[in-house]
């Protein structure tokens, strides 16, 4: 829905701008050819510049021609009506400056207009409606518009001048107006002087104040990690290694557990804090100092008229920085924020909302002045109002996907988001550096006020189609959770981000958690399990061999079979826990994960193979963790929060390898929590299989090679098969039956890992170096079993 409004919309921007920009061609206006313009009624001769000044660099411009005509030369004098059209029919529908001034000019906006010449009238005004207005008491000089009528404007622009032969400058010009002008006064020049020590101290005191606090958080997190063994955990490190070392299972095992389980929680917990802190609030101080760097000087200057134009340039120029300043800004939020990221794209929103009702204000009030300039205004509305439909098209599809989907996805929201503002930024950016060569066509690009703010205009837009690039802000992030962060950290937060994304705040429910998990551990026996509970919700359902499913809210029964380690609810209420019983932590010897995809046949006959070892060996059943008969359907959202707490309290990993397990991404999730609750990767036995048609025998493959077991399956695969399987992985193309579970889940891998090329190693080695290892001690096994064949011989 969003995405294809989104492409209308930009589609419409793309033709308002390129007829916005044929129109301004179009009224671009002539220049003169710089010949004297002879009035024969008043006995004046005028002449206007091919190139732009100030209203001070119109002095030196007319004084320049004085010195070529060897006549006295000034800014012009229009003191009459016969003057006034005289002169704008002959400047070719040009805005060009007069030599009309404002002195003194704290007195009101009409008070103070003289020329700047003498034997001029100075009784008479030709200004436009509602002129002069001194906007925020920066106009005091005049400007002719292309019908002749007078506008008060800033002295500091630059447009073309109106010189008069034989103009002599009056003295009360060049003793007070001059000095005004120029800037050259003792309170110009001192109030000047102070505004730039105020914008350049204060900002950097402030970018050095947020670092200093960006600093000591960093600090404090530290310090906190230092003690976090005994403050947080509850158990040391050499305690935690007596408690790993203890065989699992017997007296106080559920104890060990729990600990373990706690002291893993709460060292993601504090990971999780840091990276966050570490880039986030990094990200967010950049992006606030940035912006201050850019408004202060509009504001010194428009509000307190007190910023240094000749020493600074234009107070629009350092605006040119907010572009990257929003960038951080998106950056900084991540994708789990449901809260900020709909405050970002409604501020977004509205921000675009003002600039569109702004810049079409512009249009209306210069469209009397300069009516290319009036053109370009009204063309940045349009492509404001149709960026700011876009930004609304967002919100309109977060509300969509909520009552579709019964939930609301914030990464799809900041996607979105992302996708708009680069979109538009390109545009924009693309727009307003093709109306450089426009403006300078005609005459000197150096001469022209708006080549400055305009090319860093265009430069700075295209920040958002570079920074928001999906490579490049997958890159960035990346990088930035790297610096000052171990992979051991990363790969924690990931751990606190499921948990907290389900269960709220990881410090504050550790112990929540822990006690809601101890008292709703259950397993089940393997006499209680059956084919048909591996088959899919859909599948069961043409066999009529369920009544009803109910869907939770990660690891679900998929819909027509299409997740891994999915839940379906069997015909009980309590989603078949009548088969189920409870248990203490560390009482199971097997968490079950498999794809809910893979044929239920072959998974059967592979599960079978292994509990038939298992009872060999052990003489019992195992008993195992099903999520679909040991999940209470009715706290389903409790459950999953306190998913990598019932992880720990299995003895190991029974992975279901089947065709489409790699492609899980809920699969592959439930594989990195139980290493990442500290559970080494021998405790994690993988039952290959393949489809129904393949029938050759394999082995069930145990990591611990001593407990290794061969048996005969109908799986047809191998561990190669598992780990070629895993060798292509990648999350952003793994998929989940519910598709706000893949955003959640994705979300959670971005925020911690800045990317997914970090993950996406991880699973693919998960189990190429195993490979290796299996082959070697298979090939040991091998070697053996012949010498001792050749020694009974």
């Amino acid at each position: 829905m969003a995405p294809s409004l989104l492409i209308v919309l930009c589609a419409v921007s793309a033709t308002i701008s390129l007829v916005s920009l044929a129109r301004v061609l179009a009224l671009r206006p002539r220049r003169p050819t710089g010949v004297w313009l002879d009035w024969a009624p008043g006995n004046r001769s005028y002449y206007v510049t091919s190139s732009r000044h100030s209203h001070l660099g119109c002095l030196t411009a007319c004084a320049d021609l004085s010195q070529e005509e060897g006549v006295p030369v000034a800014p012009a004098c229009v003191d009459s009506a016969e003057a006034s059209t005289f002169v704008a029919d002959r400047t070719a529908g040009q805005t060009i400056f007069l030599g009309h001034h404002q002195w003194p000019n704290d007195r009101g906006a009409s008070v103070g207009w003289r020329p700047a010449t003498l034997d001029c009238n100075a009784s008479y005004e030709n200004w436009l409606p509602s002129e002069p207005d001194d906007l925020l008491e920066m106009q005091d000089c005049v400007a002719a518009s292309p019908g002749g009528g007078w506008s008060d404007v800033g002295c500091e622009r630059r447009l073309p001048c109106l010189c008069q032969k034989g103009a002599v400058l009056s003295e009360s010009f060049a003793a007070e107006a001059w000095m005004h002008l120029s800037g050259r006064g003792a309170s110009t020049r001192g109030r000047g002087l102070f505004g730039g020590c105020i914008y350049l101290l204060g900002c950097s005191v402030l970018t050095l104040a947020l670092l200093c606090g960006w600093g000591a958080l960093r600090m404090r997190d530290s310090y906190a990690a230092a003690k976090e063994d005994t403050r947080q955990g509850g158990i040391g490190r050499h305690r935690e290694q007596q408690l790993r070392a203890q065989p699992r299972g017997g007296e106080g095992g559920a104890a060990r557990h729990v600990a373990l389980a706690r002291q893993e929680l709460s060292r993601a917990g504090a990971a999780r804090r840091r990276i966050r802190v570490r880039v986030q609030m990094l990200l967010q101080v950049l992006g606030i100092s940035s912006f201050f760097w850019a408004f202060t000087p509009l504001i010194l200057s428009l509000v307190y008229r007190i910023w240094p134009v000749q020493a600074l340039g234009s107070p629009v120029l350092p605006m040119a920085l907010c572009p990257p300043a929003v960038c951080l800004a998106i950056l900084s939020i991540r994708p789990s924020d449901s809260r900020m990221v709909l405050g970002m794209v409604a501020a977004n929103t509205l921000l675009v909302a003002f600039a569109s009702l702004l810049m079409a204000f512009a249009g209306w009030r210069t469209h009397l002045m300069d009516e290319g300039l009036s053109e370009i205004c009204f063309a940045i509305a349009a492509i404001d109002s149709a960026v700011c439909l876009a930004f609304c098209s967002v919100l309109v599809d977060a509300v969509w996907w909520r009552r579709r989907q019964g939930s609301y996805s914030p990464r799809r929201a900041l996607l979105l988001h992302c996708d708009v503002a680069r979109y538009a930024g390109g545009l924009a950016g693309c727009a307003t550096l093709a109306y450089l060569p426009l403006r300078a066509a005609g005459e000197d690009p150096a001469s022209d006020e708006h080549l400055m703010p305009v090319l860093l205009g265009g430069l700075s837009l295209l920040s958002y189609p570079c920074f928001l690039e999906p490579q490049v802000r997958a890159a960035a992030l990346s990088a930035l959770c790297k610096t000052g962060s171990t992979a051991e950290e990363r790969e924690a937060a990931v751990l606190a981000g499921l948990v907290a994304g389900r269960g709220g705040s990881v410090a504050g429910s550790v112990d929540t958690l822990l006690q809601w998990a101890e008292s709703h551990f259950r397993t089940v026996s393997f006499d209680q399990l059956a084919k048909d509970d591996f088959v899919a919700e859909g599948d069961a359902r043409a066999s009529s061999k369920r009544r009803s499913s109910a869907r939770r809210g990660s690891l679900l029964s998929p819909q027509g079979g299409s997740d891994g380690g999915g839940v379906c609810e069997a015909a009980n209420p309590h989603g078949g826990q009548w088969r189920s019983e409870p248990r203490a932590m560390g009482q199971c010897d097997a968490f079950i994960s498999h794809s809910w995809s893979d044929p239920p046949g072959p998974k059967w006959a592979a599960l079978s193979a292994w509990a038939e070892a298992f009872e060999e060996e052990h003489g019992r059943l195992p008993t195992v963790w099903l999520d679909k008969l040991c999940i209470d359907q009715r706290n389903v959202q409790e459950a999953l929060a306190c998913l990598p707490i019932f992880l720990a309290g299995c003895d190991r990993l029974l992975v279901l390898a089947g065709p489409t397990y790699s492609s899980r991404l809920w699969c592959v999730m439930e594989l990195f929590t139980f290493l990442k609750m500290g559970a080494p990767l021998e405790r994690i036995t993988v039952l290959p299989f393949a489809e129904p048609s393949a029938r050759q025998p394999s082995r069930a493959i145990s990591f611990n090679a001593s407990r290794a077991a061969s048996t005969d399956t109908p799986a047809g695969a191998t561990l190669s098969d598992v780990a070629a399987s895993f060798a292509s992985f990648d999350a952003a193309q793994a998929r989940c039956a519910k598709p706000e579970d893949r955003q959640a889940l994705l979300s959670v891998i971005e925020e911690s890992f800045g990317s997914f090329g970090e993950f996406n190693l991880w699973a693919r080695r998960v189990f190429a170096e195993q490979v290796h290892i299996d082959r070697a001690q298979h090939r040991v096994r091998s070697t053996m079993h012949t010498l001792e064949l050749v020694s009974s011989v």
